[in-house]
């Protein structure tokens, strides 16, 4: 049975794609364990830095998450079938295969919030449980490790089918004003309204011996915080900026015992990395990566995730 895990803040610009990329990286090529990203931000930064100059030809021959949706939005369309995957896509990952997303599942969002499907009931529960029901058609419980889903900055039907569908949710957050202030009501969000409301439906349908998703997940766990794009300063005492080191003191008070060391700091080599459409691990001999020890920081990264998420 895969562990499946959602990379989720309703802040953009946190870092959750660089996250998620390291983190089905690493797992895949550090652990040898098989991971599949399911890409479902409309932005579509994961399968535009992983899959390069092949995303708009992937796009255009329809191998997208959109797909998934799609059945619940359109008449008599088919659950795809594993033909949606790109297999080992990102060169020195043979074990890291990834779904597309492109920039119209934003209309997708919307399509969904305004289709219905049988009953009232069911038709809420269904059109969030899509990914559930895709997973369970392909046996992709038994063919993956990991299934990790890189997420969009916001917790509508989309995010919701991810969160349906996993057993952990990890939150990048850059110690400012905005994630500290945002990260109690994201949480609250996840456990008291997102996860509660789906599985009121799943309850209530039960009872009506509707069939439930094998792979649905009534209760998401928090998996922890990462500490992303953390700002370095090298003359203050904490080693910090001044600003992210207030925020960053009380992100430790509140959260203490879910932030997953180490902290990532902005620097330039994972930027160029990124840019490169790689993780950090494939440039050893960048002076950026080697100079940070970036590649020593995310595989520690990687092991304190993996030893939470059990």
């Amino acid at each position: 049975m895969a562990i499946k895990v959602s990379i989720i803040n309703f802040k953009g610009g946190v870092g959750k794609t660089t996250v998620a990329l390291h983190l089905a990286a690493g797992i895949s090529h550090y652990h040898k364990k098989k991971v599949l990203v399911v890409d479902v931000d409309h932005q579509s930064s994961f399968s535009v830095v992983c899959l390069k100059t092949e995303w708009a030809k992937i796009v255009d021959n329809g191998k997208v998450v959109n797909k998934i949706f799609e059945h619940f939005t359109k008449p008599n369309y088919p659950i795809p079938g594993r033909e949606i995957i790109c297999e080992g896509p990102l060169y020195g990952y043979p074990n890291l295969d990834i779904v597309s997303a492109s920039l119209e599942l934003d209309d997708i969002e919307l399509d969904l919030a305004f289709t219905t499907s049988g009953d009232p009931v069911s038709s809420q529960f269904l059109k969030r449980t899509l990914i559930c029901s895709w997973i369970d058609e392909n046996d992709l419980d038994e063919v993956y490790d990991y299934i990790i889903f890189d997420c969009p900055p916001a917790t509508k039907l989309v995010t919701q089918n991810a969160i349906a569908a996993s057993n952990y949710y990890i939150v990048p957050v850059i110690p400012d004003a905005v994630s500290s202030r945002g990260l109690p009501h994201l949480v609250n969000l996840l456990h008291n309204k997102v996860d509660k409301e789906i599985s009121s439906l799943a309850a209530f349908l039960a009872t009506k011996k509707m069939e439930i998703p094998k792979s649905y997940v009534p209760e998401t766990k928090f998996g922890g915080i990462i500490i992303s794009k953390i700002k370095t300063a090298g003359n203050s005492y904490s080693g910090y900026q001044n600003d992210h080191t207030r925020h960053l003191k009380q992100i430790m008070n509140d959260w203490n015992d879910h932030i997953i060391k180490p902290y990532i700091d902005e620097g330039a080599g994972v930027t160029e990395a990124m840019s490169l459409g790689f993780p950090v691990y494939s440039l050893p001999d960048n002076k950026n990566v080697q100079n940070k020890g970036y590649i020593g920081d995310f595989r520690r990264l990687v092991e304190n995730t993996l030893g939470r998420l059990i």
